[in-house]
């Protein structure tokens, strides 16, 4: 009984982390550190973490590693290596590792990558005078995107995307430690760890950031941790830390957003909400505080992109700098976001999620009426969709865009609605999913799983800056089930947040028509011709998906009736 209790207590436990690039580096997730002095048996765990399934030959190994010993001598080194291995992992050796007369293998659901391409090149300063190891080494460095996806490989679809971006270095890393408790305050310890654990959660659920594990956080004391110690552990690029106190019913948190690399305290906030209503898993608290941190990413991105030269910011400060200025939907900024996104396509040419991104900046250059060269841009959309799922043909966010390209542009949307549905598959959580296919169903005259499934894509917790985007095609939900006041709110919280989006100002118009409020949409009707010149009926109709559907028709009247020019 106690064996099988310590057994069980080992497979809950102990992570083994890994770092590649740069110096090699190994710990607990704990943050424990394991000395390994052989370089060879650091060169054998970075072979095993980056084979597919973590597997080696035993008679692979030797080549590489002892090549010019000789069979004999090599086999033999090999084996002591192993006996080293058993004697520096104890017990958990047989948790990691799984050897048998000819092969070797590293489970790989037992280890974490950490560090990324900005750390230094893949296994820096490793040298071993092997043929085989030599040239094994250099092919890894010209690649080191295919290191990063022979570990990402056996993971499931959300779990290896977000590998490949940490190590890739494509998405800002947020840490959130355990709140703890005011000074001369005594609460419950285990409520700093809820709220931390719920922040974590909320976050999670974006896919423009990278959010470190709750488990790995809250191995650390925000009150005496050093930020060397929390960038050296967790590898963040952000951190949130902070207290909180409650007095009655009443629970105050107040914290505060540090970029790591600074040491600046970018803002303290305090918020205050209902203890009750958060035990029972009420979320304005969270909500809250998880919105204001991922704005605090994006506008903390935008102020490193603008401070210095493009080559000298970090990829995932020109990424999340590209993705806010894309949604703005100012020319100037839409072309910025451009320019910032092929700087660090340039860096990582191979990474599916930007070519992903790229093909979007190309949808919305139609669909917003800024391109000049239709079928150009549509074709250029196309063709980077098409290479994101050539990189990586299971990854949700190439498949979502590939899908939104085939639904907005090419108006196929049998393929789209397939894109739609293999990416929710692989990603249940993917709320850019379930919006656009809520919208497909909105565009093919099925209002009420339009609006199911862009509810569900909201419900989700998008952070800024694509919230009025969300709103925005919920509207056309609410449209085609004839819910026009619902599409009306949305349509006007949209527009609160950006009043120039094309599509919200045509959703405006068709909801006030059919609320019977003809000078609003005509007044709306003038805002979208200032804010899109040539738009016309015969283009829409030409043009837009839902065109050949009731739904279209319907609006195209609403939009002709308001004063748009045929």
């Amino acid at each position: 009984m106690a064996q099988a209790e310590a057994k069980q207590e080992r497979v809950e436990v102990r992570v083994l982390c890994i770092r590649l690039f740069g110096v090699f580096a190994l710990s607990w997730e704990d943050g424990d550190e394991i000395r390994i002095r052989s370089t060879k048996i650091r060169a054998m765990l970075a072979m095993l973490a980056t084979a597919p399934e973590g597997t080696r030959t035993r008679a692979w190994l030797q080549d590489m590693l002892w090549g010019r010993s000789g069979h004999e001598h090599g086999r033999a080194s090999l084996r002591r290596a192993l006996t080293d291995l058993r004697g520096i992992f104890g017990d958990d050796f047989a948790e990691l590792f799984e050897v048998n007369n000819s092969e070797v293998r590293l489970h790989l659901e037992r280890i974490r990558v950490t560090g990324t391409l900005e750390d230094g090149d893949f296994l820096e300063g490793t040298e071993i005078a092997e043929d085989g190891f030599e040239e094994w080494i250099q092919t890894q460095r010209k690649s080191n995107r295919t290191v990063l996806s022979a570990v990402a490989r056996t993971r499931p679809g959300r779990v290896a995307q977000e590998i490949l971006n940490r190590g890739l270095h494509l998405h800002p890393a947020v840490a959130i430690l355990p709140f703890a408790t005011a000074r001369g305050y005594q609460g419950p310890v285990q409520l700093g760890d809820m709220i931390s654990e719920e922040i974590s959660r909320a976050l999670s659920r974006s896919h423009m950031l990278d959010v470190i594990s709750h488990l790995s956080c809250r191995t650390l004391d925000a009150r005496s941790v050093a930020l060397e110690e929390i960038r050296d552990k967790l590898d963040a690029d952000y951190v949130v830390a902070g207290n909180y106190r409650t007095q009655g019913d009443r629970m105050t948190l107040n914290a505060d957003f540090i970029d790591i690399k600074t040491g600046r305290i970018s803002w303290t906030r305090e918020m205050s909400s209902s203890l009750s209503d958060f035990l029972r898993g009420g979320d304005e608290l969270v909500g809250g505080l998880a919105g204001e941190i991922g704005r605090a990413v994006m506008d903390t991105s935008l102020d490193l992109a603008a401070a210095a030269p493009l080559p000298d910011v970090d990829s995932h400060a020109l990424l999340m700098s590209s993705i806010t200025l894309m949604h703005r939907l100012s020319v100037q900024s839409f072309a910025k976001s451009k320019t910032y996104l092929e700087q660090v396509i340039e860096r990582v040419p191979d990474s599916a999620v930007l070519h992903g991104w790229m093909g979007k900046w190309h949808v919305l250059s139609v669909v917003q009426g800024w391109s000049s060269r239709l079928d150009e841009d549509t074709a250029t959309a196309r063709d980077f969709t098409a290479r994101a799922l050539d990189i990586q043909p299971d990854n949700s966010f190439a498949l979502t865009m590939d899908g939104l390209v085939n639904n907005n542009l090419l108006k196929r949307h049998d393929v789209a609605m397939r894109r739609f549905d293999e990416a929710i598959e692989i990603d249940p959580n993917n709320a850019l999913a379930w919006l656009l296919k809520g919208v497909l169903h909105a565009f093919t005259d099925d209002g009420e799983r339009a609006v199911t499934f862009t509810n569900r894509a909201r419900a989700l917790s998008p952070l800024d800056p694509q919230a009025y985007y969300f709103d925005s095609l919920s509207a056309a939900a609410r449209l085609t089930a004839q819910d026009f006041e619902g599409a009306l709110e949305l349509a006007d919280r949209s527009m609160r947040a950006n009043r120039r989006h094309v599509s919200t100002l045509r959703a405006r118009i068709v909801a006030l028509y059919y609320l019977g409020r003809m000078e609003e949409a005509r007044d709306t009707a003038e805002a979208l011709l200032r804010a899109d010149p040539g738009f016309n009926i015969r283009g829409y109709l030409r043009n837009h998906p839902a065109a050949e559907f009731n739904a279209g028709q319907s609006w195209a009247l609403a939009l002709r009736e308001a004063g748009i020019p045929n």
